[in-house]
C-alpha cells in the first residue's frame, strides 16, 4: 500500500477487516487464531485512522476525513450505533463505549429531542419513556473507548486502562451462540467406553443360543462377534434468564450526553457483565440463577496435594485423559480467584535461588496471563482457594436478547419527584455440553 494515500489505505484496511470479520461470523465460533487475526486488522485500520487525521489536520481539512470515516460506516452515527453489534459490525461500532453507543442511537436523539431540546427536561414534562435501545452482548464484551486516539476494539484488551472498565475475561474464552426461543435443548456427553478391538474371523455360522426369558443370548461358539463401545448422551434443556438493572438520574443529568455514557459504561455495563460472569462460573441453578460451571454435575474435581502450580497440571491431565483420544478435550484456560493468582502459590513462587518462576518483576501485570499453556483469567467470579481449569469452548452462552437500555420516569414516586429511571438488562441461557471437560482445583 506503499503507493497509496491515507485515505485509500484506510479504505482498504476496512475493507479487509469486514471480510475477515464476515469469515469468522460465518463460521459462528471464534479460535484463538482467528482473534489474532482480528486485532492485527483492527490495529490496522486503527493505525490508518490515525494516519488519515493527521494528514487532514495538515491539510486543515479534518472535518471532510471525519464525512469519510462515517461513510465508511455506511450511515449516520445513529444508524450505526442502533444496530446489532455482531463481529462483522464491530467494523463501524466497535470503536465506541456502548454508553457512546446509546447516546448516539436513534432512541436517544429522539428521547433528547422531544423531551430536552434545550439541554435540559423541565420539571413539568412528564410521563417520559424513551425507546429502547438494542445492542448484542458481543458488543459490551468486546468494547472499547475511543477516548484513547480512536482506537478501534481489540478482542482480548478488555481496555484495562479505563477506570470504569472491569476485566470480564471468561466471556472471552466460552463459545457465544444465540437462540430465538425461551428454552435451549442441546446435548450433554457423559461417560464413554471405547471396547474397539481387533477380531478374529468367524469360525461356523452357528447361531447364539437363548437361554429363555431368564437371561440373554448365549454368543455362539464360532466367535466373529465384534465388541460394543458405549457414548452416554444426555438431553439437556436450559432456561433463558434476565439479568438487570437500573439507577436512578434526574432529569438535568438525562440530558447530558457524557454523563449519561459514564453512567452507562461505569455501572449498568459492567454490571451486567459482572453478574453475567458470576452467573457462568458458579451459578447454582436455582430459581433464575444459571447452573454454572462450578454446579454442573460430571465436572472433576483434584486437590492440591503438592504445590498450587504442580495441582493445575493435575487437573490438565484430569482432563485430557477421561477424554482419551476418543473425545477431544483440551484445557483452554485457568479461572482463578486475584488473591490466590497474586499469591506465593503462583504469582510470587520461588525456586531456590529466590528467582521467580512465572512472574517477571519487570513485566507489566496485564502480561502474565499464562500458565501452562492456559489463558489465566483472574476473576473473583470463583471463590478463593479454588481454581478452575477447563475446555471453556464446552460451556456456552446462548443469547436471546442483547443489551437493552430504557429510560422512564414511570418508576415509585419518580414521577413527582423528576427523578428518572435509566433500566439495563438481557436474556441468555447458559449449559455446558462436556463437563469432563472442566474441572475443579481444591485448597489453592
Amino acid at each position: 500500500m506503499s503507493n497509496l494515500g491515507p485515505k485509500q489505505i484506510l479504505e482498504a484496511a476496512v475493507a479487509d477487516l469486514k471480510a475477515f470479520a464476515d469469515e469468522v461470523d460465518s463460521r459462528g465460533t471464534m479460535t484463538g487464531e482467528d482473534q489474532a487475526g482480528l486485532t492485527q486488522r483492527m490495529k490496522a485500520v486503527s493505525d490508518a485512522k490515525a494516519a488519515l487525521e493527521a494528514d487532514a489536520a495538515i491539510k486543515g481539512s479534518i472535518a471532510d476525513a471525519k464525512a469519510f470515516m462515517a461513510a465508511l460506516g455506511g450511515g449516520t452515527a445513529e444508524q450505526v450505533a442502533s444496530s446489532k453489534q455482531g463481529v462483522g459490525s464491530l467494523v463501524t461500532g466497535g470503536a465506541k463505549t456502548f454508553g457512546e453507543m446509546f447516546t448516539e442511537s436513534g432512541a436517544y436523539t429522539e428521547f433528547v429531542k422531544r423531551f430536552a431540546s434545550n439541554g435540559r427536561i423541565p420539571n413539568d414534562v412528564k410521563g417520559i419513556q424513551s425507546g429502547v435501545f438494542n445492542a448484542d452482548s458481543k458488543a459490551l464484551i468486546t468494547g472499547a473507548s475511543s477516548t484513547s486516539a480512536g482506537a478501534f476494539v481489540r478482542n482480548d484488551l478488555y481496555a484495562n486502562d479505563l477506570g470504569f472498565e472491569g476485566d470480564f475475561g471468561v466471556l472471552d474464552v466460552i463459545t457465544h451462540g444465540t437462540t430465538e426461543s425461551d428454552t435451549v435443548d442441546y446435548v450433554q456427553i457423559g461417560a464413554s467406553t471405547n471396547a474397539a478391538a481387533p477380531v478374529a474371523e468367524a469360525t461356523s455360522a452357528a447361531a447364539p443360543t437363548s437361554p429363555g426369558s431368564a437371561g440373554p443370548l448365549v454368543p455362539a461358539a464360532g466367535g466373529g462377534y465384534k465388541p460394543e463401545s458405549s457414548l452416554a448422551l444426555v438431553s439437556v434443556s436450559a432456561a433463558v434468564k434476565t439479568i438487570a438493572h437500573w439507577i436512578p438520574v434526574t432529569k438535568r443529568a438525562i440530558a447530558d450526553a457524557g454523563q449519561i455514557r459514564t453512567l452507562i459504561d461505569a455501572f449498568l455495563k459492567v454490571g451486567l457483565l459482572e453478574e453475567l460472569e458470576d452467573q457462568i462460573v458458579a451459578g447454582d441453578g436455582v430459581g433464575e440463577n444459571f447452573l454454572g460451571i462450578l454446579n454442573t454435575f460430571g465436572v472433576q474435581t483434584v486437590g492440591s496435594a503438592g504445590t498450587d502450580i504442580d495441582a493445575i497440571v493435575d487437573a490438565i491431565r484430569a482432563i485430557r485423559v477421561s477424554g482419551g483420544r476418543r473425545i477431544r478435550r483440551r484445557p483452554n484456560a485457568l479461572v482463578i480467584h486475584p488473591n490466590d493468582w497474586y499469591s506465593t502459590g503462583f504469582l510470587l513462587a520461588k525456586d531456590t535461588a529466590g528467582k521467580y518462576l512465572i512472574a517477571d518483576p519487570g513485566a507489566a501485570i496485564d502480561k502474565l496471563v499464562a500458565l501452562w499453556n492456559l489463558k489465566v483469567v483472574v476473576s473473583e467470579a470463583v471463590t478463593e482457594n479454588t481454581a478452575l481449569v477447563g475446555d471453556f469452548r464446552k460451556a456456552v452462552l446462548w443469547e436471546r436478547e442483547g443489551v437493552s437500555v430504557m429510560v422512564s420516569d414511570q418508576h415509585a414516586d419518580f414521577f413527582v419527584r423528576n427523578l428518572l429511571a435509566i433500566l439495563a438488562e438481557m436474556r441468555a441461557a447458559f449449559g455446558v455440553i462436556d463437563p469432563a471437560a472442566f474441572c475443579k482445583v481444591t485448597a489453592v
